[in-house]
């Protein structure tokens, strides 16, 4: 991705630190004073059951929250850690120019792809709870494991391709 330079990369991994050192504290901070201790997207994989006793352990309240942390800040956070992955796999993949890496930079969009779909499964789950949601709640599961796996190939790959270029 020849129209990345370097200063993208600058710029979008300090606004990604910014995220990871101020914002995301403070997230997890307002989240404990909804009562919410465990959150279903930071798990790896979970079950409907799981997701149930999660609506029903934060309360209505807490539910509430978590439907409004997903649709203002959790809107923004796969944007920013999105064009931190991008940029960096992306300026790598064309300086080091080699065709077997030109698509890794695919990995965390697909990763923002299914945070998102994770993000509308759980809040449809917590929104309608105690009603229950079998198929919707069946999948947010694994919107969250598919998250998590293709972010975590895209931050293998990005550590492989900076070795590689150094």
């Amino acid at each position: 991705m020849r129209f990345i330079k370097w200063y993208h990369v600058l710029v979008f991994t300090l606004l990604f630190l910014i995220f990871l050192i101020f914002i995301l504290p403070n997230e997890a901070k307002t989240s404990l004073t909804y009562g919410i201790e465990l959150s279903p997207d930071t798990s790896i994989f979970y079950t409907s059951k799981t997701l149930y006793r999660l609506a029903d352990e934060n309360g209505e309240a807490g539910r509430e929250f978590y439907i409004t942390q997903r649709f203002t800040f959790d809107l923004i956070w796969p944007v920013v850690y999105g064009l931190f992955l991008v940029s960096a796999i992306g300026f790598l993949t064309f300086r080091i120019n080699n065709p077997k890496y030109k698509h890794l930079y695919a990995l965390p969009l697909v990763a923002m792809f299914f945070d998102y779909l994770e993000n509308i499964t759980v809040s449809i789950t917590m929104s309608r709870y105690p009603t229950l949601t079998p198929i919707t709640s069946f999948l947010a599961g694994f919107m969250t494991l598919f998250k998590w796996s293709t972010l975590s190939l895209a931050l293998i790959a990005l550590v492989i391709l900076l070795s590689i270029y150094l």
